[in-house]
């Protein structure tokens, strides 16, 4: 066998002994990857965060930190010129021109092993940020578009965001507050070694700012089915999905649903691959609804479902975890620019 035909059958041995690497039986699963839709007609709804079905141990505490950077950039394309001499900033091609950051503290406890129930609260900041030049680089350096950035100014922000069911999202100004309260309860009503399946049902609390972008001045009530296939010891699937019912007729019921694939060949890593899919609560008031509107040159937003996709890693430490990942849709350009999340995780139990 020559040396390119064995390193050619190589591969696949290694990626079986990889796989195949940790103690058989054990369950080495981690969960998808939780998250907020930081994207902005969505983050002041509630929204899945992606939870396991799995149960836990009674008297569970778990408590953790996410941080998320965002950038987005996005354009009237049935407005903007093909180049421009210098970089101006009209703001009537403006749609969303901004960074952001958000932190997220959150609490969860296992009353029974069965039944858990949660609270999640957000700090958000939306500003022009300092990025915007490295973000052109990247684009350039992998002959990514743009998508008009070197047209405008850099390092602003204007986000105005008119729509046919409720109030424009509108900032045009630096601006931090604390967002929605988001309260939850899980229950795993059925598991075995390799399934778990379980209901979650949620309620969103007011307590955001609209003039901020930190939440949609109404409640959201949510109910949706989660379930977990463990299809081997080195390989989990997830799918999620529900639906979010804002307590107003300015916005439309969400979809709200999830594909995910864990590869955890090793207790202490694991590498996920993962959709998140969501329809949008409000539509474009700017183009009439018609074929155009999807598939024409003009300018549209909100018509198509949001189907980000995320990748990370995930690592745990006995009772400690850590995942980090990048989130974008690439697929329909209904989202942010790039998502960066980060969360820190730490489970006591009250038991021991």
């Amino acid at each position: 066998m020559t040396n390119y035909k064995l390193k050619f059958f190589l591969i696949p041995v290694f990626c079986f002994l990889l796989c195949f690497s940790g103690v058989y039986g054990e369950d080495f699963s981690k969960g998808p990857l939780f998250g907020k839709n930081m994207y902005i007609p969505f983050l002041i709804h509630y929204n899945f965060p992606s939870l396991p079905a799995k149960s836990g141990e009674r008297f569970d505490l778990q408590y953790h930190l996410s941080l998320y950077y965002t950038q987005d950039s996005r354009f009237r394309s049935d407005l903007l010129p093909k180049k421009a001499e210098t970089r101006t900033y009209n703001k009537s091609f403006v749609v969303s021109d901004y960074e952001g950051f958000a932190a997220e503290l959150g609490i969860a406890y296992n009353f029974l092993n069965e039944v858990q129930a949660g609270i999640d609260v957000r700090l958000f900041s939306f500003s022009g940020g300092f990025l915007d030049s490295f973000m052109e680089n990247f684009h350039g350096l992998f002959g990514f578009e743009n998508g008009a950035r070197d047209l405008f100014l850099q390092n602003q922000i204007y986000i105005n965001i008119p729509n046919d069911k409720g109030d424009p999202l509108f900032l045009d100004k630096s601006a931090v507050s604390f967002g929605d309260i988001d309260l939850w309860c899980k229950w795993t009503f059925l598991e075995n070694e390799a399934v778990s399946l379980a209901a979650l049902g949620a309620f969103k609390l007011p307590t955001g700012k609209f003039e901020s972008l930190s939440g949609s001045g109404h409640p959201d009530a949510a109910a949706g089915l989660l379930l977990d296939f463990r299809a081997a010891h080195f390989l989990s699937l997830y799918t999620q999905a529900g639906i979010v019912l804002p307590f107003t007729n300015k916005y439309y019921p969400m979809f709200n649903g999830l594909l995910g694939v864990e590869i955890h060949p090793w207790k202490m890593l694991s590498f996920n691959l993962q959709m998140n899919i969501k329809t949008s609560p409000i539509s474009d008031s700017t183009i009439p609804f018609g074929w155009n509107r999807i598939w024409g040159t003009n300018f549209y937003q909100f018509t198509l479902p949001q189907t980000n996709v995320l990748i990370g890693i995930v690592i745990q430490l006995r009772s400690l975890k850590l995942q980090i990942y990048f989130e974008e849709d690439a697929i329909f350009n209904q989202g942010n620019d790039l998502i960066f999340g980060i969360m820190a995780s730490h489970t006591i139990n009250k038991k021991k």
